[in-house]
């Protein structure tokens, strides 16, 4: 049985610790990279997208991947943006409030009720951005993203 609360409130803490104090097109293009490698060693195809105030800064489809991974990519950053939060987070939720997304007038082609789309927030800001990664199963999707942020903010502060 999947613990929909402690998903919820792990994503928050994640949202929370994960803002950056500013983020350039330069920034983009090299967390992109560095989600790339986060993604290699599961030797599959996917996607992955960066956006920051509408603009794609970043996307590559690794080998493998496909425009059904790039399609996912897109209904997971709709879905962070008209939540602002994480997709695995309103999934989350979804799920423990028993909430569906017809029952809540959702496109099924336009949103993505599952992991693998995360704000991108500028502290003192707020969200200004989604990051995206589809290819993998959703919660793998989530943490390629929390890994390539992880190892973003630790040597952030070397």
């Amino acid at each position: 049985m999947t613990d929909y609360q402690t998903i919820t409130e792990s994503c928050a803490l994640q949202e929370e610790k994960f803002q950056f104090r500013a983020f350039s097109h330069a920034d983009g293009l090299a967390l992109g990279l560095r989600l790339v490698e986060q993604l290699k060693p599961f030797q599959q195809g996917g996607a992955i997208a960066i956006e920051v105030n509408g603009l794609r800064l970043f996307q590559h489809v690794t080998a493998g991947g496909t425009k059904h991974n790039v399609d996912w990519v897109q209904r997971k950053i709709n879905t962070v943006n008209q939540f602002g939060k994480s997709s695995l987070r309103v999934w989350a939720e979804f799920e423990e409030k028993g909430l569906t997304m017809t029952g809540e007038r959702l496109d099924h082609m336009a949103f993505a009720m599952c992991g693998g789309g995360f704000p991108l927030i500028v502290r003192g800001v707020g969200q200004v951005g989604v990051i995206a990664v589809s290819g993998l199963p959703h919660m793998d999707d989530h943490r390629v993203i929390v890994d390539a942020l992880t190892d973003w903010f630790s040597r952030e502060q070397d």
